[in-house]
């Protein structure tokens, strides 16, 4: 973009990543009001996952455990747990 002297670029508006390559322009209170929703989102799927990975891991050891018990094996030795 070429700039004549004396002029300046429009600092009202700001383009914002709204996904697959698109990009929307706001003002700047409209960009900080889709950012702060767009973060809330992010949280509440983060807490799904969370439950939901949760969940898939106890379903893990409780299958793990049926298998233990069907080839009667020894009770394996409870190691700590790894927080990622």
């Amino acid at each position: 973009m070429l700039l004549l002297s004396g002029t300046r670029p429009d600092t009202q508006h700001i383009f914002v990543d709204v996904g697959f390559g698109f990009h929307v322009e706001f003002t700047w209170s409209e960009a900080l009001n889709y950012i702060e929703k767009r973060e809330e989102k992010i949280a509440r799927q983060i807490e799904e996952y969370t439950q939901l990975i949760a969940s898939i891991k106890a379903q893990i050891k409780l299958v793990c455990e049926g298998i233990r018990e069907l080839l009667q094996l020894p009770a394996e030795k409870s190691l700590p747990e790894r927080i990622f």
